[in-house]
């Protein structure tokens, strides 16, 4: 190495009271870099996850962190491209398994003048990229980079991480540097031990007594000194001891001062307990006991204030922190920042430089929420109607107290169940929730527990169940669960793993699988359900992914893995009667999809069943041959020889591409007055599927806003493109969209459908024929002694004479126009238009309040979706519409008097058009843009010159 200049910086891979800031298997020359240094970097591999050990070329993958970086391995500047062998990415052997890359800081990354360095990231890798060298907890690895002429600096540059020592007698070799020559002193528990002048001490630290060590380095220099330290902790050896009878895993509050922390983890050394409560710091007064089996390790801390929070973590064989794996709340120090004040208020904060990682929080003498609707009725099994929702999309402000706020317009709707997305701890806050980190944590992305609470109690007053998207099975790398025994040098779950496996046992699997056959998942699991059904009083579950509860390993066999499988229907049975045991009638719904024995089989168990019906329902919806084609006979449970409704049916979730999409750009447009791409007549044909759907026996789902055509697609982008690696990225919100005449006409079809199923037994009976196989009408009956329905439907884009099949004669009402029709013979021909549907009852049933429909079934218009923008406008505007046909146009624009300022005429295909008009020569003031069709119809908007 280079020492011709004063050392200024080797990897700050040191514990400072117990803080690990960097990784010890990256060092550099010169030791204290500066941005306009030339540099070389150095890497062990030897050290960290060891991935790389006898790897022979070796190449970095390297940026910086600056100050306008969004978190804390926000990477900018990278100058190399992975897999890719070049002259930037190309490393100099040493040594056997050390390598180096010289760069200058400033002159490699390119780092903007105004930008501040403040660490290199680095990963390291094979040619291919196959073989990736990381920090030892999987992570990236940073390189503090120092202000040029900064104060001084001093730091140990060994030992390079905490000191974790079993026996008396051991001896720890020290080196400590400062960035420029001064007096160095070290210090043991504040006792002089060694001292040293220039920019370097060297050492031996003999260990003699239990306890905890601090040592220090101090540097004096000419009008500057600085400290440096570190700590080593020798554990007492504490007997073996169980703890009291009845501690549960996880956190225990034993009274308004005090709670008991148990931590599952076989085979580790020594465990502390570190946070507000011995500021951050372990001390024998903290150490964990272990159970006498060896697997369990717990204490109690006592001395706490009650309605005062509190942080802590587990520090594990000296060197790895975690928070509780059973957290009801943690604090997150890369995402809590962006978390609003409005959505989580008073949030505690993160106790930056104590620490790192994830972080517990515990608060005794809690005030116990005031639950108020005694008098909720649980909607039963066979009558729900789910709207499942992901908050993030849903609203702008994404909190429960705005949701709460959304609560008239479902129950409005008829919605009698709200499935949310998983608002357990994920990783990140931009994100769908399948990235579980802490299963038991409510993630404060969307609120604190207490709005949450409150959003179930209002629920709950309007008997509206909430229901939670649970992913139990895989975990990220992100949970305790996965880093408490970790295979760093394969980046995965260690064969050791109580809970994970380190290959996941079936296919479609992310992150890390479960092994729901251990002991030790199960217990999870089960005090996961346990605590929601009990803390937050939610209705159930819907466990995401539950064909993986698995531990049959058929990958490479493409769908065989959802064979039948006994093992896997006792492990869904268990944790069903987990829940029923904490409240009988909870729900217990599986994203399944396995073989229908075992699907048939669970739900006469008593769980439901998700059944996604989003292939037939969109070809139904397009219109082309395959709408004839299409069977829905999978929406019915009885179709699949179930003889209970526990079959939810759906046609669309979160998972798929929205219908109200398909029809937009896939459309049936071949006839050229009925364009199903246009926007008027692809809400028709949502209609037309909608009266199909929930006229069916059975409790269904509908996915946010479907109710509303929302036609943006799952790959949207944010900024308007499409691409498959946006597909959990944010959505546009379009509350706006209930203003448009088409949309608002589907959602108050789909709220009247609702409504009447709600309120009528007769959708609910097992007495029903359905004729909604291939056929270009399709239709249904339902049967019941107070009152029987029939629904007719023609799917097809041309008109059919459709054979009725009505259940008696006499006086039958549609139920949306209300005409009567009177029915002479039961097998009588009705003429059906295309895309027609009709929900005839023989008992006259009102629509709901507010809601009414014209007797035609055609769309009416042929302008719609007229948009003027940019509003206010100064030079130019462009006037955007839809086309239902091709005609003749006029476009008048008037001002505010009436007088015309210019016409135009145009002949016109149907479809998107687009106008661009120059009004740069218009005196500022309000105008009216009107387009006519030869019919008369016409549509205006208001445009404001600037």
């Amino acid at each position: 190495m280079m020492l011709n200049k004063p050392i200024r910086h080797l990897f700050t891979a040191l514990l400072c009271l117990g803080t690990l800031y960097s990784s010890a298997q990256v060092s550099c020359d010169p030791v204290f870099p500066n941005p306009s240094d030339d540099v070389t970097i150095f890497y062990d591999a030897t050290l960290g996850n060891a991935a790389l050990v006898g790897v022979n070329p070796v190449f970095i993958h390297t940026g910086v962190i600056t100050n306008l970086s969004t978190t804390p391995s926000d990477w900018k500047y990278v100058k190399t491209t992975w897999a890719v062998s070049n002259t930037a990415s190309q490393m100099t052997n040493v040594s056997t398994n050390i390598w180096k890359k010289s760069i200058n800081i400033n002159q490699f990354y390119g780092v903007p003048a105004g930008e501040t360095i403040l660490k290199l990231a680095f990963v390291f890798r094979n040619g291919t990229g196959s073989l990736v060298g990381r920090d030892a907890d999987g992570g990236d690895m940073y390189y503090d980079v120092y202000p040029e002429n900064g104060p001084m600096q001093t730091l140990f540059l060994s030992p390079t991480q905490s000191v974790f020592l079993k026996n008396i007698g051991e001896q720890i070799p020290v080196k400590a540097a400062a960035s420029v020559s001064a007096d160095l002193k070290l210090y043991d528990n504040g006792q002089q031990i060694a001292t040293a002048t220039g920019v370097e001490l060297n050492s031996t630290l003999s260990v003699t007594t239990v306890g905890l060590h601090k040592i220090e380095v101090v540097a004096t220099a000419t009008n500057e000194a600085d400290t440096a330290s570190f700590i080593y902790l020798v554990p007492e050896v504490l007997p073996a001891q169980d703890p009291p009878t009845g501690t549960g895993p996880g956190i225990t509050y034993l009274d308004n001062t005090s709670v008991r922390l148990s931590l599952y983890a076989p085979n580790k050394q020594i465990i502390y307990a570190i946070g507000d409560f011995n500021n951050w710091i372990p001390n024998p007064a903290y150490q964990l006991r272990k159970s006498l089996d060896g697997k369990t390790w717990w204490i109690d801390i006592t001395g706490l204030t009650p309605g005062q929070p509190v942080r802590f973590q587990y520090l594990v064989d000296g060197t790895l922190k975690i928070a509780d794996p059973l957290s009801t709340l943690v604090l997150d120090p890369w995402n809590d920042a962006f978390i609003s004040p409005l959505t989580y208020p008073n949030m505690p904060l993160y106790p930056s430089g104590k620490t790192t990682g994830m972080v517990s929080l515990i608060e005794t003498g809690q005030t116990p929420f005031n639950w108020t609707a005694t008098n909720y009725v649980r909607p039963e099994k066979k009558d729900l109607v789910v709207y499942e929702l992901l908050m993030r999309d849903f609203l702008a402000r994404h909190d429960y107290p705005t949701l709460l706020d959304t609560l008239d317009y479902l129950e409005k709707m008829g919605i009698n169940a709200i499935e949310l997305m998983p608002v357990n701890e994920f990783d990140g806050n931009i994100n769908w929730g399948y990235g579980p980190a802490y299963h038991k944590a409510l993630d404060k992305y969307y609120g604190d527990p207490a709005s949450f609470k409150t959003f179930i109690d209002e629920c709950h007053h309007r008997n509206i169940a909430v229901i939670l998207d649970v992913v139990f099975n895989h975990a990220t790398g992100a949970s305790p669960l996965a880093q408490l025994y970790w295979d760093s040098a394969n980046n995965r779950p260690a064969a050791d793993n109580p809970w994970l496996n380190p290959i996941a046992k079936h296919d479609f699997n992310v992150f890390n699988d479960f092994n729901h056959e251990s002991v030790p998942t199960k217990v999870y699991v089960r005090n996961c359900l346990q605590y929601w059904l009990s803390e937050y009083k939610v209705d159930g579950f819907r466990f995401d992914l539950s064909k993986g509860f698995t531990q049959k390993n058929t990958l490479g066999n493409t769908g065989a893995w959802g064979a039948y499988d006994a093992t896997r229907i006792a492990i869904i049975k268990d944790y069903t009667n987990t829940m029923w045991a904490v409240d009988p009638t909870a729900y217990s719904i599986l994203e399944h999809f396995a073989d229908n024995t075992e699907e048939k089989e669970l739900a006469q168990f008593g769980t439901m069943i998700w059944g996604n019906m989003w292939g037939s329902y969109k070809d139904v919806a397009l219109g082309f041959s395959s709408a004839t084609a299409a069977s829905l006979a999978g929406i019915n449970y009885k179709q699949r020889t179930w003889t209970v409704p526990h079959l939810i049916g759906y046609m669309e979730s979160h998972d798929e591409n929205r219908i109200g999409f398909e029809c937009k750009e896939f459309g049936n447009s071949a006839v050229a007055d009925y364009n199903i791409k246009s926007l008027p007549v692809a809400m028709r044909r949502l209609e037309l599927a909608n009266a199909l759907f929930y006229t069916i026996p059975g409790p269904k789902m509908l996915w946010q806003f479907g109710e509303m055509g929302y036609d943006f697609p799952i790959n949207y982008c944010e900024n308007g493109t499409v691409n498959p690696d946006c597909r959990t990225a944010p959505k546009p919100i379009r509350w706006d969209f209930l203003e448009n005449p088409y949309r608002k006409r589907l959602q108050n079809m789909i709220t009247a459908l609702i409504q009447l199923r709600t309120n009528n037994p007769v959708f609910s009976t097992t007495d029903y024929q359905l004729s909604i196989g291939s056929g270009a009408v399709k239709s249904l009956r339902l049967n019941s002694p107070n009152m029987n329905v029939h629904v007719l439907t023609n799917v097809t884009t041309s008109n059919q004479n459709a054979t009725a099949n009505f259940q008696h004669t006499g006086t039958w009402f549609e139920y949306f126009t209300g005409a009567t029709l009177e029915v002479t013979m039961t097998n009588m021909s009705i003429p059906l238009k295309r895309g027609e549907y009709r929900l005839y009852t023989d008992n006259f049933v009102a629509l709901p309040d507010g809601i009414t429909f014209t007797s035609s079934i055609e769309p009416t218009g042929n302008v719609s979706m007229m948009t003027v923008y940019p509003n206010p406008g100064t030079t130019e505007v462009y006037v955007d519409f839809s086309m239902d046909q091709q005609a003749n146009i006029q476009m008048d624009m008037t001002d505010i008097a009436g007088r015309i300022i210019e016409t135009r005429s145009f002949e016109r295909v149907s479809g998107d058009q687009q106008v661009l008009w120059n009004i740069a020569a218009l005196p500022s003031g309000c105008y009216f843009v009107t387009i006519r069709d030869a019919n008369g119809q016409s549509v205006t908007r208001k445009l404001m010159k600037q």
